[in-house]
């Protein structure tokens, strides 16, 4: 079980581990991310964090540089708390990674750091999201819903064969609201089935 941050109350809750994806050794670009609390986080290809300047999770990448000055969002001993990307370092190393993601939320913590992982575009930043709660604003989420409507699982199996646990996984019935705003493609979601359906096996 790992701390998540719940979109659907605005409060911590925790979520199990739905996988692991991960890197093997080898020689990486390794972005490295420092804050103004003082907190860093070395990244490789990418990884989401919450932008609290643009109200919803970014990839900070190699072009990460473009967001410092931004604030992001982070635990905190009474809630969450911002803090700044003030820097970002790209270097060269031998090192592995791994990412995991969570089952419902797909989020998580890292360094106190709200998270996203990398490699899993279009199945988050859905919903707006209500700055003061921290939680899906709920007439915006209705609207969307009533004018794209929601997949049932038998529905988006007949377009992308899909695993059952995997369409539970990621809340696949909002995919249609995602097809719908442009957020992601159904090729682009067969894409993600392949990459990770091995992990559901």
């Amino acid at each position: 079980m790992l701390l998540v941050w719940d979109l659907y109350t605005g409060t911590f809750g925790s979520a199990p581990i739905l996988c692991i994806d991960s890197d093997p050794v080898g020689h990486y670009q390794v972005i490295q991310l420092s804050f103004s609390d003082g907190t860093a986080v070395d990244v490789i290809s990418e990884h989401g964090f919450f932008d609290v300047d643009l109200n919803q999770y970014v990839y900070l990448d190699e072009y990460a540089a473009e967001y410092i000055g931004h604030g992001f969002l982070k635990q905190g001993a009474n809630g969450m708390t911002e803090v700044t990307l003030v820097d970002v370092e790209i270097s060269t190393e031998v090192t592995v990674a791994y990412s995991p993601v969570t089952y419902g939320h797909l989020c998580y913590y890292v360094n106190g750091m709200l998270s996203m992982p990398g490699g899993i575009g279009g199945l988050f930043n859905i919903f707006e999201i209500d700055a003061e709660t921290m939680k899906y604003d709920a007439e915006a989420m209705a609207a969307d819903i009533e004018q794209y409507g929601l997949y049932t699982y038998e529905e988006l199996n007949a377009l992308v064969p899909v695993p059952e646990v995997m369409f539970d996984a990621v809340n696949g019935q909002y995919l249609k609201v995602a097809v719908g705003k442009g957020i992601v493609t159904l090729e682009q979601i067969g894409e993600l089935v392949e990459r990770y359906s091995d992990l559901f096996a």
